[in-house]
């Protein structure tokens, strides 16, 4: 089996939003850079209401797409983000449909979409429980690993343990430090983002040594992290 990482999407209390057009023409944006140079099967794309989907070919590819689009994102606008692993199929004959009416994709169907809509879910409701900084959650189907329960449950356990703590980070950067992390982590150097947010390339270098370091070696270890599943 071929082990595939779905990615379900939906906007951060949507219904407030003063201006639901506008802002979902940012979202969609702000994905598309999110995106660039990832190893996306299928780049992000709008489905129903305020919901977006993408498929990532590594687990790796797809939280730093979920980061990317965390730090990316202007103040007052957020993103919950389920990911699934495991497997992806297209339902014979059925095909979606853009606004005019013409194909645009297959539809897909599958454990990872399963699994990604579990994610998304689980997300949704710690936030409702009052952890409002969590936005991203896995959920492993169990025909995407070999060996027992336990294996994928702790596979799960370790990665959602280093989303909290990464969501957190985040959370609890201002605006500026968002846009610098998301500079060095999509390969600027620090002199074009100095000139980028109009301060000294000291400053960013200290931020990365300081306030920043922490997410950056995490993102390392995301980097490393193997496929989350074993195809075959």
């Amino acid at each position: 089996m071929t082990v595939s990482y779905a990615l379900i999407a939906d906007i951060v209390r949507s219904r407030e939003l003063p201006d639901r057009r506008r802002a979902q023409r940012v979202i969609h944006e702000t994905l598309e850079r999110a995106a660039e140079g990832l190893a996306l099967t299928q780049r992000p794309y709008a489905t129903v209401g305020d919901e977006l989907q993408a498929v990532s070919a590594t687990l790796a590819d797809a939280l730093a797409l979920t980061l990317r689009t965390h730090l990316l994102l202007p103040e007052g606008l957020g993103l919950r983000f389920g990911i699934g692993v495991g497997a992806i199929s297209e339902v014979e004959g059925a095909v979606g449909s853009g606004a005019d009416g013409a194909p645009v994709r297959p539809i897909q169907d599958g454990s990872a979409w399963w699994a990604a809509r579990e994610a998304i879910e689980k997300a949704h409701h710690l936030q409702d429980a009052g952890r409002s900084f969590i936005r991203t959650w896995l959920r492993i189907h169990p025909d995407a690993v070999g060996g027992s329960g336990g294996d994928r449950s702790e596979r799960e356990g370790v990665v959602n343990s280093v989303l909290i703590l990464r969501d957190q980070t985040i959370f609890r950067f201002q605006p500026r430090q968002r846009r610098i992390m998301a500079g060095l982590l999509m390969g600027m150097t620090q002199i074009e983002i100095a000139r980028q947010e109009k301060v000294s390339q000291q400053a960013v270098s200290e931020f990365a040594r300081s306030a920043g370091s922490s997410l950056l070696e995490v993102q390392k270890l995301l980097d490393g992290l193997g496929g989350g599943g074993e195809g075959e």
